[in-house]
């Protein structure tokens, strides 16, 4: 009796099929089918890990913090939230006085926010960091979840802090190129104007000349000749100064003068101007000046500061509608000499005060250019002063020049 065969299962055939003669034709089509679906489920499965796998990495390494809260509980995190919620903190919502929160607090409130507002879609909120000087911001975008997940809140969180600063910067620099190419614009404008002021100003002190040497004025007459003849050699002086801020050039020569004759000189200068009938229902606007007989001097231009002060006494007219008392006072505080203006008008909006002598801001509407308290600011400054403004308790504003005093000629030391 011969030995028998060894069984084996037959191979499979390229339908992935062993090959089995045995089965009817009716069965081996479905299993070819089935292990094709089980080879293309199996190809799915693998892409589905390495998806799972790169979400995984991508929510891990984020920069961005992640989380979804319910009304109760964050569900879900990765770990750049973790890490923001150990080492940052607490904030407060930018701009409001609120509570200082950790940051799972911070998300509670923004979930109940968004889950509460009728509108569809994210909302975004900024939160500082308490204490620092420049405490650092977050973005923190909530938006509800739609489908199985209703009721759920999805957060992104981001540190903003650097992308704040470069807003900051960004707007410093748009705000400069702006006032430059004003400025580049004003010294052309006023190189023009300067040269037609020179020729009228020349026009002016000619026919002044030509008047004093034919007519005899009266000493009243006299007085005011010469009161014009030195308004006209200041005006020129100032178009002179016009002239070199068109061309880039800037300061005046300094020069040590005595503040009580700056102040008297102006006074005189503007009086005519100042004291005025009283408007219909008001009073008549009187002045009031105080000055020591001789101050300490100081360094300046006494042209540039005496054009200041003229200034400064036209704009407390102006803020004087219904008149008043103006007051001037020139004296020696401590190692210092000051004058001040004061009126009785109207005051100084508290939100104009930071602004009040910055280039082209005015609180004068159409009416005004805003370069007038500007200019004056940078003669005091450029003298080595200060000049400040401020409301006054009883009504009205105070302007405030202040300069250090320089030591008598006979007390400095040859160099």
């Amino acid at each position: 009796m011969s030995p028998r065969a060894a069984t084996h299962p037959p191979p499979p055939n390229s339908a992935g099929v062993p090959d089995a003669p045995e089965l009817p034709r009716k069965h081996r089509e479905p299993l070819a089918s089935h292990s094709a679906l089980v080879r293309k489920l199996g190809a799915g499965t693998g892409r589905q890990a390495i998806i799972f796998e790169l979400a995984r990495w991508a929510l891990e390494l984020n920069d961005t913090a992640l989380a979804v809260l319910t009304p109760t509980t964050v569900v879900l995190a990765n770990p750049r939230w973790h890490a923001l919620g150990r080492v940052r903190g607490p904030w407060r919502r930018e701009g409001e006085a609120g509570r200082w929160m950790a940051l799972r607090d911070v998300g509670q409130e923004e979930a109940a926010a968004v889950r509460a507002q009728a509108a569809e879609g994210p909302r975004v909120t900024r939160y500082r960091q308490e204490g620092d000087v420049r405490p650092r911001l977050l973005e923190v975008r909530a938006e509800r979840v739609a489908g199985t997940a209703r009721g759920q809140v999805l957060l992104q969180v981001r540190d903003i802090t650097a992308q704040a600063r470069a807003e900051e910067e960004l707007t410093s620099a748009r705000a400069a190129l702006r006032e430059r190419e004003q400025l580049r614009a004003l010294g052309e404008l006023t190189a023009g104007i300067a040269h037609d002021l020179r020729n009228t100003l020349n026009a002016m002190r000619m026919r002044l000349e030509m008047f004093q040497a034919e007519a005899a004025p009266s000493p009243s007459g006299r007085d005011h000749l010469e009161a014009m003849e030195r308004i006209v050699s200041d005006a020129s002086a100032r178009v002179d100064r016009l002239r070199d801020f068109s061309r880039g050039k800037t300061g005046a020569v300094l020069e040590r003068i005595q503040l009580a004759d700056v102040v008297r000189d102006a006074v005189d200068l503007a009086r005519s101007g100042l004291e005025h009938r009283p408007r219909k229902g008001g009073k008549a606007l009187r002045l009031d000046v105080e000055t020591q007989e001789r101050l300490p001097e100081v360094s300046g231009s006494a042209m540039e500061l005496r054009y200041v002060i003229i200034n400064l006494l036209i704009n407390a007219r102006e803020a004087m509608p219904r008149g008043g008392l103006l007051r001037v006072r020139a004296f020696k505080a401590g190692r210092s000499v000051r004058i001040t203006v004061e009126d009785e008008g109207l005051g100084i909006p508290e939100e104009s005060l930071p602004h009040l002598f910055t280039s082209f801001f005015t609180t004068k509407g159409d009416k005004g250019t805003g370069l007038g308290l500007a200019m004056a600011h940078g003669v005091v400054t450029r003298a080595g002063g200060r000049l400040t403004a401020a409301n006054r308790p009883e009504g009205g504003a105070v302007m405030t020049l202040s300069f250090p005093a320089l030591k008598s000629p006979g007390h400095l030391k040859a160099s």
